[in-house]
This record gives C-alpha cells, sequence and structure tokens, in this order.
C-alpha cells in the first residue's frame, strides 16, 4: 500500500510545522533526522518552518502562563 505509505509521511511532516506537537527533544530530533533522510534537497526549507513553528508553540505557551506580580 505505497499510497497510504505516502500520505501517512506527508501527514507527519505537515503536522510538523502547522500543528502543535509536543516538543521534546526526542520529537524534534525525530523531525529533523525524517526529513533530512526522505527530503534531502528541501530539508533546510523544511527546517525553517518547522523551527518557526515551535517558535510559535513556545510563545502560545507563555501567554498562556499567568503574570505573577510581586
Amino acid at each position: 500500500m505505497p499510497y497510504v505509505c505516502i500520505l501517512s509521511q506527508g501527514e507527519v511532516l505537515r503536522n510538523g510545522v502547522t500543528d502543535k506537537l509536543r516538543a521534546n527533544p526526542l520529537t524534534i530530533v525525530g523531525y529533523l533526522f525524517y526529513s533530512l533522510g526522505n527530503y534531502f534537497i528541501f530539508a533546510p526549507i523544511y527546517w525553517f518552518f518547522f523551527f518557526k513553528n515551535l517558535r510559535r508553540i513556545k510563545a502560545e505557551r507563555l501567554a498562556e502562563l499567568p503574570e505573577t506580580v510581586p
């Protein structure tokens, strides 16, 4: 079932650049190596959008934290 495999791989990579994901070191390294292994030429472009998404997720988490005023 090669089409199902290709579509599921694309869904995983799309989630890395558009959706919220659990940003732990293992997940980040996995996304980087997976994109490098499958899309060697376009990997830097993917990494740009991947890190942009990680910054967005981090900013959203910081905005959700309650501010403490001494």
